[in-house]
Formats: C-alpha cells, structure tokens, sequence
C-alpha cells in the first residue's frame, strides 16, 4: 500500500471526475441519438443518428472508461478510501461491469447497427439500441451519489452500541 502526494492526488482526482463526468456525458449522448434513431420518420435521420452513436461510442467510449477505472482504482490503492468501504467497492464493480459492457457489446453492437443503416430506406430498429444508455447512465448517475454521499461506511467496522439513556416519565 502507499499514500498518494497531494500534487498527485489533486491530480488523479481531476482525471477520475473529467473522465467519468464525460463518460457519462456520452452515455446521454447516445441515449439522445438513440432516441432519435429508433423514432426517426426519415432514413437520413436515421442514419445519421446510427452512424454518429458508433462514431461516438466508437471513438470516446473506451478510453473515457478506462482513464476513469484506472484513476479510481489508483486514488482506492493511494488513499484512505479502499475497498474496505463498501460504496468504494460498490463503484468499482459497476465500473468495470460497465467497462466490460462497453467494450464487449456496446461498440461492437453500434458498429453492427450502424453497417446495416442505409441513408435512403428506414429501417424498423429494436429498442435494445436504447437499453445500454439508460442503464450506463443510471449506473454512472449512481456513481456520483456514492462519490458524493459515501453511504455504508466500513465493511466490518463494529458500530459501537448506543448510550443508555435512563427513563423519564412523564410527570
């Protein structure tokens, strides 16, 4: 174990917010275009918002992820917030579930969407286009809560038992 220098925590904890709060940005993105291609009444809208989703999630998505898995799990290594907590731990399994997603079946399924869009005939698309920006960004959304709020405390941390406070009545 180590302890990060403050220059290099500043640091790190600049990556990690950049990169997730654009991490997320993209997630909305893709949910936008999503929209649109799936309620497109044009083939060139349509095509348009399929292409520019693979471009996108093509281009941003993996290493949007990755800086903010990596800086994360250094600043868990180089600061007091390990995976002893359990919203420490909670972050870092959704993250790289969402990595993972995102490397194994977003891309390559918004690539597969995009190659079969043709600009001059509209196609019926499934709502499964839809499905990994909500969930990203609901995931991503619950991140920031936990950063924010650290709920749950320490994993095996005994809380001490409450005071005894001797009855009163109430005459």
């Amino acid at each position: 174990m180590f302890k990060l220098r403050r220059g290099a925590y500043r640091a790190l904890v600049i990556v990690h917010v950049v990169s997730s709060v654009a991490w997320l940005g993209l997630s909305l993105c893709l949910l936008v275009l999503g929209v649109r291609a799936t309620g497109a009444g044009d083939a060139a809208g349509q095509y348009a918002a399929g292409t520019a989703m693979s471009a996108l999630a093509g281009a941003l998505a993996v290493p949007l992820g990755a800086a903010a898995l990596v800086s994360g799990v250094v600043l868990m290594l180089g600061t007091k917030w390990t995976i002893a907590y359990t919203w420490v731990l909670v972050k870092l399994v959704a993250t790289a579930i969402t990595f993972a997603l995102t490397v194994f079946s977003l891309r390559p399924g918004l690539a597969a969407t995009a190659a079969s869009l043709d600009p001059d005939r509209l196609q019926v698309l499934d709502n499964q286009i839809l499905a990994a920006p909500i969930v990203s960004s609901s995931v991503y959304l619950g991140a920031v809560v936990l950063s924010y709020v650290k709920p749950w405390g320490r994993r095996g941390a005994r809380v001490p038992a409450p005071a005894r406070v001797p009855a009163r009545s109430g005459r």
